[in-house]
């Protein structure tokens, strides 16, 4: 039985929740309270899986309210309902919120929503994981430029200008943005110097999702030696997703397909910044582990953590309300052959893109390296005789980010 907190001060809509959840979701245990002190009170003696609690309310509003319950109850997802969606100065102070949802907001988004995060549970087994990843206040809610896209692109009237001013805001993310737009992906021929001409190129996903990782590769505080590996990891991430993108398209997968891989190859490894950012040491004698014995990262970390960075990335982009295609592909680029299909998908050219710019970097550096690409997986789908010309695509791709990152 899912446990369930709703808190907001008018009993009106308490009422209506009350009444429409319990004919929709019958199996759900519903707790309800109309003040902050009243949530408390009831979360002395309950562990709830879900909070969901308007944010203007008398006496304690709804993040202070929040912000204890994080304490006492970090493993719980905790959602914001909010009449102030359009205010992104204002979403910035919510630092305990995992998702954000609009007032008025229909019961079939807030339904979905905390089915969502429900189904979040499965994925990471471990309660002491869950907790890691829901009680780190440095990624308990998504970075600052992040949002402020995220609300910008929610206006079904945005302008080009208002994105790029957003960009332009953030010289790191600006940079990043400039840096993957002057990639082989986009085979342009003449160097992209307008960040509305990148914007443009982007697309709003990948834009979204590299403001993601930027901000949370910049709030890193570790140090510094683990900070160089995470630029490493930000611009491999990028490269992978690049890399997945050329090979959608050789393989003529569908366009939008080709075009969601970016952003899913720099989505697919935020689950590592999460183990840089709170078990740095342990993270060490991972790769530690990972460069003496020959094993799989996601061997090693599943050993030491008892999940990898795959699953504890998507649990975390679950949280914050990704869409489950992208939330699956996260958790499954290491071993797409676990998910039923026959024939090729995002998944695999995520999967086959990752291995290969590992490889040929570790070939740069004169390491004598066997490939770990599941070929039996390969033979299934029907793209046993692809290696080479993907192989190419990623050798290019890694040519031209080695010209990047030295110019």
């Amino acid at each position: 039985m899912h446990h369930i907190l709703f808190v907001d001060d008018d009993t009106n809509i308490l009422s209506g929740l009350r009444r429409q959840l319990r004919s929709a979701r019958p199996k759900w245990n519903l707790h309800f309270a109309t003040s902050g002190a009243d949530a408390l009170a009831l979360a002395k003696d309950m562990n709830f899986d879900v909070i969901v609690s308007d944010i203007q309310m008398p006496g304690m509003d709804g993040i202070t309210l929040l912000e204890t319950l994080q304490e006492t109850h970090p493993d719980a997802v905790r959602i914001i309902l909010t009449g102030h969606a359009d205010n992104a100065s204002y979403l910035r102070t919510i630092g305990p919120a995992h998702q954000f949802l609009s007032k008025p907001c229909d019961n079939q988004t807030l339904i979905d929503s905390i089915e969502n995060a429900l189904g979040l549970r499965q994925l990471l087994q471990s309660p002491e994981l869950r907790t890691l990843v829901a009680d780190s206040k440095s990624l308990a809610s998504p970075p600052d430029t992040y949002i402020r896209l995220e609300n910008a692109f929610s206006d079904p009237n945005y302008n080009l200008d208002s994105i790029s001013k957003i960009v332009e805001s953030d010289i790191a993310l600006t940079t990043e943005v400039l840096k993957l737009t002057n990639s082989s992906y986009f085979a342009v021929t003449q160097n992209v110097a307008s960040v509305a001409h990148a914007v443009r190129m982007l697309g709003m996903e990948t834009l979204k999702a590299l403001a993601l990782f930027v901000g949370l590769y910049r709030g890193f505080d570790g140090p510094p030696r683990q900070a160089a590996n995470l630029k490493r990891l930000c611009h491999r991430s990028q490269q992978i997703g690049v890399t997945a993108a050329l090979i959608a398209e050789y393989e003529k997968l569908p366009r939008d397909i080709c075009h969601a891989v970016p952003c899913i190859g720099m989505l697919s490894h935020i689950g590592t910044l999460i183990l840089y950012a709170n078990r740095p040491d342990e993270m060490d004698a991972v790769t530690k582990r990972v460069e003496i014995e020959g094993i799989s990262i996601d061997q090693a970390e599943t050993e030491q953590f008892g999940a990898g960075h795959a699953e504890i990335g998507a649990y975390l982009l679950g949280l914050w309300g990704f869409p489950a295609p992208v939330i699956q592909a996260v958790a499954y680029h290491h071993r797409p052959m676990d998910l039923p299909h026959k024939d090729m998908n995002a998944l695999t050219a995520i999967y086959v893109a990752q291995h290969l710019t590992r490889e040929i970097a570790d070939r740069e550096n004169s390491q004598d390296v066997e490939s770990q690409i599941d070929m039996a997986y390969l033979s299934l789908i029907g793209k046993d005789d692809r290696i080479e010309e993907w192989t190419n695509i990623a050798r290019i791709v890694s040519l031209k980010y080695s010209e990047l990152t030295n110019s």
